[in-house]
């Protein structure tokens, strides 16, 4: 059957709303163009993307999974529906979609890309590899692939081959991430040079932050850091209480979930003994997720208006658009999560769930641990020292997302459970 003229035209302003990223517009006047016209998938379709990219993934999910059922042998249909389940965590159901998607189209370079990120969320490095490596033979320039590739030689600490990806590529973090693989090859003059260059150009992000925090530590050198001097400085440790809106049920229920398989664990090489979760659990539509957002946008309001005065550039060039990234985090006896920092945040912190009585002797037994080194950089034989703060169960701990931090093992029946998050911005 062929679409009338005024379908077509009411169809393309729905397509115009979703392009200018006017999502409640799109999702009201999409939600009446499919009553009106059911049979039209391409407006379903753009419901569904309006859904997701509003953070309704339920009804995104609902959407994609019934186009996937009429229209089986669209490869659209299903690569939107596991790009929906990859975002909370369901990644071995995205992984099939993707994988479906690629059999009807073999060519179809979104999902073969999306097929190896979420590749990565389960440690199938190899696989992953083997997708990126496929997305460049179909397009020897494609950006994001590029990158990509270049991280995975960066999770292997092979910093030649990282830098051959990452040079001449300008996606994301990849200039950033070049200035990375400088540092690690013992190049301080080309990485003086080219961190010189970046600032010239407004680059302002976490990781490169880290980066001249560790080399203003570590070689003692008077750099400016455009991200954040003295990021030890600007930790701020508040507390969310059950009048706050998110009660002792609220946080059992968040656990329960995260226990009972319904999200996939996130593959986690610097987690010992414990699990975290994948996808972002801010998108979950569940009581818990709701609430618990509410309580960390306020207390992120609170931090910067506690560091209003500061002139450090992470507050200065504070993103205009932003998504809160969360994931829960436990660790039983004996275990840790090793020095990291996090380099696509902006703001970090943890929400503590529960923090178990220690049985050993030491008075830090698992706290946060902050400093300025990375653990993959040249340390020239030093230790890195480092500042434990203290910590209580329903306490929240935000800091810029360029330190490095750790949390000290300790022995004990309990798990620490915490609800880390970020600040993310969005371009």
């Amino acid at each position: 059957m062929v679409a009338s003229s005024q379908e077509n035209r009411k169809l393309q302003q729905l397509i115009e709303l979703y392009e200018q990223r006017n999502y409640v517009k799109a999702i009201k006047i999409g939600e009446g163009f499919t009553k009106k016209y059911p049979k039209n998938g391409s407006g379903w379709n753009v419901l569904g993307l309006s859904y997701k990219a509003s953070g309704e993934i339920a009804q995104a999910i609902e959407v994609f999974e019934s186009l996937t059922k009429s229209v089986p042998d669209s490869a659209m249909f299903q690569s939107n529906l596991g790009n929906t389940f990859v975002l909370i965590g369901r990644i071995k159901e995205g992984i099939t979609c993707f994988e479906n998607a690629i059999k009807l189209e073999p060519k179809m370079i979104n999902a073969i890309e999306a097929l190896g990120l979420a590749y990565l969320e389960i440690d199938e490095k190899e696989k992953a590899r083997n997708s990126f490596e496929r997305v460049i033979e179909l397009d020897s320039n494609h950006q994001r692939s590029l990158y990509f590739l270049g991280n995975l030689y960066l999770m292997t600490q092979d910093w030649v081959e990282a830098a051959k990806y990452l040079k001449g590529t300008n996606f994301g973090l990849s200039q950033s991430h070049y200035l990375e693989c400088l540092l690690c090859l013992g190049k301080g003059k080309e990485f003086l040079n080219f961190y010189k260059q970046l600032s010239e150009r407004g680059v302002i992000n976490p990781l490169v932050g880290g980066l001249v925090s560790h080399v203003q530590e570590l070689y003692k050198r008077d750099i400016k850091n455009t991200f954040c001097n003295d990021a030890i400085k600007h930790v701020y440790v508040g507390k969310i209480e059950e009048e706050d809106g998110f009660s002792d049920e609220l946080a059992k229920d968040l656990i329960h979930y995260h226990r009972s398989n319904r999200n996939d664990y996130r593959s986690q090489s610097l987690l010992h003994n414990g699990s975290q979760s994948s996808g972002n659990l801010f998108l979950l539509d569940e009581p818990f997720a709701k609430n618990l957002k509410s309580c960390i946008e306020k207390q992120v309001e609170v931090y910067r208006s506690s560091f209003a005065h500061s002139e450090q550039g992470f507050l200065k060039h504070w993103p205009k658009h932003y998504e809160l990234f969360g994931w829960l985090v436990s660790i039983k006896n004996g275990g840790n999560l090793d020095a990291h920092n996090h380099k696509e945040g902006w703001l970090s912190g943890s929400f503590y769930l529960n923090l178990p009585k220690t049985e050993s002797q030491g008075k830090d037994d698992g706290k946060i641990a902050f400093s300025y080194r990375g653990p993959k950089y040249p340390s020239g034989g030093r230790v890195s020292e480092r500042k434990v703060v203290d910590i209580n169960t329903r306490d929240i701990c935000m800091f810029p997302s360029s330190l490095f931090h750790e949390t000290v093992p300790f022995q004990g029946q309990e798990e620490r459970i915490s609800f880390a998050f970020d600040v993310k911005p969005i371009n």
